[in-house]
């Protein structure tokens, strides 16, 4: 008698950015994100353009409002002395004599001419109030900067390309940063393709540096969710710590300071907690204040 087999399921495809995993493949996009998340990078990278765009207007009302001539105020015309009426004669060869009051002549006001001037322009983009971008993927969500005129933009899920791609969408509004801190590489290492990871994060670097003064890599947290990717992420932190200083980029070791400290790292051993973007912060900080001359 013929045994009965039960159908075998093939492996589930998990989303690297969620970690939702599902047995059919139209749940996933072509970038291997599920179609949630790939949704979420296309609205953030939207918004991006949205706030370019934003900016953009309200610098050119500021500008027309600026140009735009006060109407001086006329002075007002002085009144002309008006004739005293004639007394007519009394009976009797009495006459009233009345005291002439003269008009009182109003004071010319000189105005001043008023100068307007737009409020905002400490804030415009001129080449000596460059702002600082941080730029990367959901490891700087949480990360501030002390650092006056520095723009955070996480984009959770990113790639070395995605971070290329909002680049270039920043780059058509002619926006120059004084530095750009790239931190990537982490969701490009889960392919297990490490020559195209370098080829991409060498890439990215060489576009920033056609938008800013100064390009810095922010280096890989230690990745302990398996032996292999620890493997790798480690790789890739000798490897930016060898190629970024011979190709003119800044570096910022990440690596050493997370090793081996707990309370850092949550618990999917892959994102920093508070204190982690606490501790980034601080690193990308005190690197920024060491490079300013």
């Amino acid at each position: 008698m013929a045994s009965l087999s039960s159908p075998t399921l093939s492996s589930p495809l998990s989303c690297p950015t969620c970690h939702m995993f599902s047995y059919s493949s139209s749940s996933f996009s072509d970038n291997g994100n599920c179609k949630r998340c790939s949704l979420f990078v296309a609205l953030e990278a939207r918004l991006s353009d949205l706030e370019t765009r934003y900016r953009t207007t309200e610098q050119s009302l500021a500008a027309i409002v600026s140009k735009s001539p006060v109407a001086s105020a006329v002075p007002p015309k002085a009144v002309s002395a008006s004739r005293p009426p004639v007394v007519p004669e009394q009976p009797g060869g009495w006459v009233t004599v009345r005291r002439r009051h003269s008009p009182k002549q109003k004071p010319t006001v000189h105005h001043q001419p008023l100068h307007v001037s737009n409020r905002f322009s400490p804030l415009s983009d001129t080449p000596a109030e460059r702002p600082t971008l941080v730029i990367g993927s959901s490891i700087v969500r949480n990360v501030k900067l002390a650092t006056p005129g520095t723009i955070v933009k996480c984009i959770p899920g990113a790639r070395a390309g995605d971070i290329e791609s909002n680049l270039k969408l920043l780059a058509k509004d002619k926006r120059k940063y004084n530095k750009i801190i790239i931190h990537v590489g982490g969701n490009d290492t889960r392919l297990r393709q490490s020559e195209v990871t370098k080829i991409n994060v060498s890439s990215v670097c060489e576009y920033a540096k056609t938008m800013s003064d100064s390009v810095i890599f922010s280096g890989p947290l230690p990745n302990v969710t398996s032996d292999d990717m620890y493997s790798r992420m480690s790789s890739f932190h000798r490897w930016l710590s060898r190629w970024c200083p011979a190709n003119d980029v800044g570096f910022i070791d990440n690596w050493t300071p997370f090793w081996g400290k707990p309370g850092l790292i949550r618990r999917d051993g892959i994102h920093p907690t508070l204190d982690g973007a606490a501790l980034i912060s601080r690193n990308m900080t005190k690197f920024i204040s060491r490079s300013n001359p």
